[in-house]
């Protein structure tokens, strides 16, 4: 894997000055999701990171990274506490200026081959104990939301469950504290080759053909003009294939 400052630096001009309206801009992400976003030899990495810093860099603006949990991304936005905040979906919040998609993660829902496990819709998933991502049952469309929503009272079917992190739902799955995982699918890989010395990842998977699209996330702002400058910077990037470069140099 090639560490970002490298491959920042082959990607755009060094800039001898930035604009009188550069900006630190501080953007939270979720923590612990590698290849997107995670932490390594005391530097803050991954696909979600350099996408930001290179996007936001098409304006002379630079950025702080703050890691929080998944589910106070938008919170953090809202209440000021940054400036932006990664890897979110539009919650038509008319307060917040969400950008056009930046990141598509394929998920899906896997099991062990062993257990003989067949899923044709989410439906299905009544039958099983099977672990998200954090706040996932938001992130999957109507129908999956309105099955696995929490109650009034903050209690989610029982066997619907979420973690904390990334890592923590990986282990679950190999663990067999659960019969199902769904995931994005470069995750789950990332994941099964960090796991292979504690547990045993050779095992046959089954790849449930259950989620047909792939979900969008863009950023959340605070301030109208950054998202325009957002929009045009992953334009730029797109159109000059560093955006490409980068998603390559995570393989």
């Amino acid at each position: 894997m090639k560490l970002f400052p490298a491959l920042l630096l082959s990607l755009y001009p060094i800039l001898v000055a930035f604009p009188a309206s550069a900006l630190e801009l501080s953007i939270a992400f979720a923590s612990d999701r590698p290849p997107y976003c995670f932490r390594k030899d005391n530097l803050d990495q991954g696909i979600e990171i350099d996408l930001l810093r290179l996007i936001m860099a098409q304006a002379g603006h630079t950025i702080k990274i703050v890691t929080i949990p998944k589910i106070r991304l938008i919170k953090a936005v809202r209440e000021k506490e940054v400036d932006a905040a990664a890897t979110v979906q539009d919650n038509k919040d008319s307060k917040l200026y969400f950008s056009d998609p930046y990141l598509e993660f394929q998920n899906v829902a896997i099991s062990k081959s062993i257990h003989k496990i067949q899923l044709n819709g989410f439906q299905d998933l009544k039958q099983v104990s099977f672990i998200i991502w954090q706040d996932g049952w938001r992130n999957l469309g109507p129908e999956f939301e309105a099955t696995y929503h929490p109650d009034a009272n903050g209690i989610f079917p029982k066997n619907y469950n979420q973690a904390f992190n990334q890592f923590s739902q990986n282990k679950m799955f190999w663990a067999d504290r659960v019969q199902v995982i769904i995931i994005d699918k470069t995750i789950f890989e990332h994941y099964k080759r960090q796991l292979a010395s504690e547990f045993d990842t050779s095992v046959a998977l089954t790849y449930h053909d259950l989620i047909k699209t792939k979900t969008a996330y863009g950023v959340v702002f605070n301030d109208a003009n950054l998202r325009l400058q957002f929009n045009d910077g992953l334009k730029k990037i797109r159109a000059n294939a560093n955006y490409q470069k980068i998603i390559d140099s995570y393989k």
